[in-house]
């Protein structure tokens, strides 16, 4: 399996995703092919969708350290608490950064790569990279959860993006 990052305005990217109900071994191999563009990339979350997969699969990994990383399979908030502004990026906008408002605190609920039951509490950097990765998950990308003004700065790179993207389609 030989899978690479997918750039906006792919549809993929924006259409949603398929709960997981079983793990074999072709979600095993997307998952290590998912760790090491994570890695190679120099990421901290990736999610299934970024690399074409529309199912709902994605890695967070706070220190972008490896073996740091957690998998995360058919995730759901439960609660969240506060918010706060804060600069994000991501693979699938290369060089495109901007201000989104997240909320501090999370309680989660997921599934494990062996389907196990999950629940944690998230807060600060890990929960803003988790709900970021859960955003793709929904068919739902950051720069529409941008701040007004940081959307107004990134506008005419994301027609640049768009046009590079057309062109080598």
């Amino acid at each position: 399996m030989n899978l690479d990052i997918v750039l906006w305005p792919d549809p993929v990217l924006l259409g949603g995703t398929e709960v997981i109900t079983a793990v074999d071994e072709e979600l095993r191999a997307a998952v290590a092919e998912m760790r090491r563009i994570l890695f190679e990339q120099r990421g901290v979350g990736l999610a299934a969708p970024q690399v074409g997969i529309a199912k709902r699969l994605m890695l967070v990994c706070p220190s972008g350290e490896p073996g740091d990383e957690f998998v995360v399979i058919n995730p759901e908030i439960t609660a969240r608490e506060g918010e706060e502004v804060g600069e994000e990026g991501c693979l699938s906008f290369p060089g495109i950064y901007g201000k989104v408002p997240r909320a501090v605190t999370i309680r989660v609920r997921y599934q494990d790569l062996d389907l196990r039951p999950r629940e944690m509490e998230l807060e600060g950097w890990v929960a803003r990279i988790f709900q970021h990765e859960l955003d793709h998950l929904d068919g739902e990308v950051f720069v529409n959860r941008m701040t007004p003004e940081s959307r107004a700065k990134i506008e005419g790179d994301l027609e640049a993006l768009r046009a590079r993207v057309a062109e080598s389609a």
